[in-house]
């Protein structure tokens, strides 16, 4: 079993200390359809997965009801829907926890409304006229339409604060909507959102940062980023040309933020720098990414092999990473890197995950099958060690 000494050394965020085992956004679908309100099952399963000084990141959850027609996920628009986060909140803070929302826009994504009971209100947009299914060609979004989102980004983390999250992070991963703004397969604008620029690629998500932070306070607002995720027709030729400068945007404009977390490329393991790209001589690591975000010369680092150091007053970012962790690779992992380790459908069938990877206690499988149903099943009723036993 390897070391998982660094694991639990605490490092800091917004102010507070925190192990290196955090949930990641999961999407699990339980709440009321049209409303997307939550009920009191999100206070138990968040509850369940809590721990002293654990940081959860809930599912994805929309800015607006225009953001996406997902019936059964939930919002963050809304008075009923604030309330039912404060149970959820609660129940985290009660355990020591900690816990962030993720601000969700679908954009393009939305591909499918009318094949819903519900939210059929709900039009698909896009930042060009390019869609994932040929029947459902998006809407594009005018300058009005992106100032208004902007705006959503803002009002959505006060409504977070007021139901008692720690923080938001926005989510521009996965090919939602920031994502394809970034991306030069999805954004075909010639206006000062357009491809023809680093700096217009990137400035959707960056002003939706802004939006956040100025409501909030950086402190309080992290970021989440999948530079090698070909999900929904993303794939970049050489994503480090985009999120490198993204992530230099990030840390120079908002140097207080609270952390950055990063999707691992999808074949990668921890260790392994031999991971092919589909552009030849480009090497999937997010070590560079790693690299500027705490002060380090990019090109001064050895992929896989540099240690990198613990955030700093002057480097205080957090970075979070996300792939595929389990009991033998977490503790190499976040030895070399000083990430905060996301899990995600490790953390589903196991509750008391931190407490586990402490103990070196093993891992109860998850059942795929009960991931999106809308109850009990497959959200609550998966055991702690102690109640198996």
């Amino acid at each position: 079993m390897a070391s998982t000494s660094r694991v639990f050394e605490p490092v800091s965020l917004g102010g507070k200390k925190i192990h290196r085992v955090a949930l990641a956004p999961l999407t699990r679908l339980r709440a009321i359809p049209d409303k997307q309100v939550h009920t009191d099952l999100a206070a138990t399963y968040y509850g369940q997965r809590a721990s002293e000084g654990g940081l959860l990141i809930t599912e994805a959850t929309f800015i607006a009801r225009e953001a996406g027609g997902y019936p059964y996920a939930p919002g963050m628009y809304s008075a009923e829907q604030i309330a039912a986060w404060k149970k959820v909140t609660s129940a985290v803070h009660a355990k020591g926890g900690l816990i962030y929302t993720q601000l969700w826009a679908l954009g393009r994504a939305n591909c499918d409304p009318p094949l819903h009971d519900h939210m059929k209100d709900v039009k698909t947009v896009g930042v060009s006229p390019i869609g994932l299914k040929d029947e459902y060609v998006p809407e594009e979004l005018s300058l009005d339409d992106i100032k208004r989102y902007i705006g959503h980004y803002g009002q959505a983390s006060l409504n977070a604060v007021e139901a008692g999250m720690d923080g938001v992070e926005i989510h521009g991963a996965n090919g939602y909507l920031p994502d394809q703004f970034l991306q030069t397969n999805s954004n075909k604008r010639t206006d000062i959102y357009g491809c023809a620029s680093l700096e217009n690629r990137a400035r959707f998500l960056l002003e939706a940062v802004a939006s956040a932070v100025n409501a909030i306070g950086a402190e309080r607002v992290g970021v989440r980023l999948s530079p090698w995720g070909t999900f929904q027709g993303m794939g970049e030729a050489n994503p480090f040309e985009i999120f490198e400068y993204v992530v230099k945007q990030l840390v120079e404009r908002f140097p207080k933020l609270a952390y950055l977390h990063f999707v691992e490329p999808r074949e990668w393991a921890p260790g392994s720098a031999s991971v092919k790209h589909h552009n030849e001589g480009v090497v999937p690591s997010n070590d560079r990414f790693r690299a500027i975000v705490r002060g380090m010369d990019p090109d001064s680092i050895e992929v896989d092999k540099t240690v990198f150091p613990d955030p700093t007053p002057e480097h205080p970012i957090v970075f979070i990473s996300a792939s595929g962790f389990d009991l033998e690779n977490v503790g190499p992992h976040v030895q070399r890197t000083g990430d905060v380790a996301a899990f995600g459908r490790l953390f589903i069938s196991n509750p008391d995950l931190p407490a586990r990877i402490k103990s070196h206690t093993p891992l109860t499988h998850y059942n795929r099958d009960t991931f999106y149903v809308h109850g009990p099943e497959g959200y609550i009723d998966y055991p702690t060690a102690g109640e198996k036993a």
